[in-house]
């Protein structure tokens, strides 16, 4: 009788127990449901054929999924699959920046000449005043245009960052050092050669040594033989929205701003250190506060620190985050401080007018975390390539016209012929560079990152010099004829 009643009594508790556990389930189960028809709405809807995307809380792990497939050999995607991160490697570098200063190998207030006594600007005073800091927090002076030069530029050369830091030695500073924020990847960059002068060792060797396997990120890489070795494969340019394997391979050289490889996995690890802002094997507390810092303002409650995105830094909404992008690939990491909710979303399709949509998917998914509404991502429509397929069709059709013209014989009005078909000809020729200027990219730049407008705008480029050509040809056919 007495082992009956401690039974019921084990039975009753039992019960109990789980009466309690069972509303806490089924909420967690319903926030996971509700996340994956977010995003998976988000992902058909902007046909992005490969993501990953993890979430923790309080330090753990509390969601992770998998969708679709990579570019190359159309492998399915897993948490366990490296993308590359894009600008989320200029966190990592200047976590690596960090680890550096703890050693007492770097000191950040220090000239950046004081460890690479080769760097040099066009100015070569103002070079000499470039500290680690600025360089860190964007503030070089250094200009967004000139790091895009020497951006995306494929290489497999393990002294490609020495040899882009070298390129810089004839750029121009749009502002003295400090003076303004200016985001560049020539910055870190800098940062990456100064990494490889220090230590004597190559950029990716030191990342994966002393930042990637210390934080256990066991498939980060920083350099396309270990990348390709640890599962990476690339994605995908976006062409008026429709993915197409991407034709831009890794960049060795851009590793330190851009190009390092990391899973959804990995990055959990990455926001489980930045969770841990006190307690933490890889930096002091001191250090890490001063990682985590708001340093330089770059918009309404915005700032950036060194490597890292700063939101609302005063309040319960503070935000350390960043975004990334390369041609075939779109990131986003963040991790709240207040709610102890972190995230990673990796996509791999990109097109310079698709990046904001990730930012919505981002805010929705915290607003689901929170209890809150879902945010509407905003669907795009590809207006520019559409206004810009209307143009070639209008020029094709002005040049049909012309052909006719010429078989018909006799035009009037030779000289208005010739006029417009100087202006065409002259319109050839500046429609890159004032292309150019109005974005303040690289032609190379709109090539890898909206291959669409660039092929559109060489056929638009074509047509108006053929255009030219025949309108020219007419105005002189006429005259030979009127003798």
């Amino acid at each position: 009788m007495k082992r009956l009643v401690l039974t019921a009594k084990f039975v009753l508790l039992c019960v109990l127990f789980t009466s309690l556990l069972a509303p806490h389930t089924s909420a967690e189960q319903n926030t996971k449901i509700l996340i994956d028809n977010y995003v998976e709405t988000f992902l058909k809807e902007h046909r992005i054929p490969g993501s990953s995307v993890a979430i923790t809380h309080h330090n753990e792990l509390f969601y992770a999924k998998a969708w679709g497939i990579t570019g190359e050999s159309e492998e399915k995607v897993t948490i366990e699959t490296p993308f590359t991160v894009g600008s989320i490697s200029k966190s990592l570098t200047g976590l690596a920046i960090m680890k550096l200063m703890e050693e007492d190998t770097v000191h950040i207030e220090d000239p950046v000449q004081k460890y690479i006594p080769w760097f040099t600007l066009k100015d070569k005073r103002a070079a000499t005043q470039i500290t680690i800091k600025q360089l860190l927090t964007h503030t070089s002076g250094i200009s967004t245009y000139s790091g895009l030069l020497i951006s995306d530029r494929e290489s497999k050369d393990f002294n490609a960052i020495k040899n882009n830091v070298k390129k810089l030695s004839n750029i121009e500073l749009t502002a003295l050092p400090g003076e303004k924020h200016q985001y560049s990847n020539a910055n870190f960059l800098i940062l990456g050669a100064l990494i490889e002068e220090v230590t004597n060792q190559t950029y990716s060797k030191y990342m994966e040594q002393e930042v990637f396997l210390p934080l256990g990120m066991k498939t980060a890489a920083a350099d396309n033989d270990s990348a390709y070795k640890k599962g990476y494969l690339s994605g995908y340019q976006s062409w008026l929205g429709f993915p197409l394997k991407s034709s831009v391979t890794y960049d060795n050289g851009g590793a330190p701003y851009g190009y390092i490889t990391a899973s959804a996995k990995d990055m959990v690890q990455y926001i489980k250190f930045l969770s841990q802002q006190e307690k933490n094997n890889f930096l002091t507390g001191k250090s890490m506060n001063l990682y985590i810092s708001p340093l330089v303002k770059t918009g309404e409650n915005r700032y950036y620190g060194l490597g890292l995105r700063i939101t609302n830094p005063d309040s319960k909404d503070r935000m350390i985050w960043h975004s990334g992008s390369t041609p075939d690939s779109h990131s986003e990491v963040f991790f709240i401080p207040e709610t102890g909710w972190g995230g990673v979303i990796l996509t791999n399709k990109n097109h310079t007018f698709e990046e904001y949509q990730l930012i919505y998917l981002k805010q929705g998914i915290i607003n689901i975390l929170n209890g809150e509404e879902s945010v509407d991502v905003p669907p795009y429509h590809p207006i520019v390539q559409l206004v810009t397929i209307a143009v070639i069709c209008l020029l094709f059709v002005l040049f049909i016209y012309q052909l006719v013209k010429v078989k018909a014989g006799r035009i009037h009005k030779r000289l208005v012929w010739r006029i417009s078909g100087i202006i065409f000809v002259l319109l050839s020729i500046v429609v890159i560079p004032l292309l150019i200027y109005y974005v303040v990219s690289p032609w190379h730049t709109i090539k890898v990152f909206n291959p669409d407008i660039e092929l559109m705008t060489i056929i638009i480029i074509i047509l108006l010099a053929l255009n030219g050509l025949l309108s020219i040809y007419i105005s002189f056919k006429q005259l030979k004829e009127s003798y």
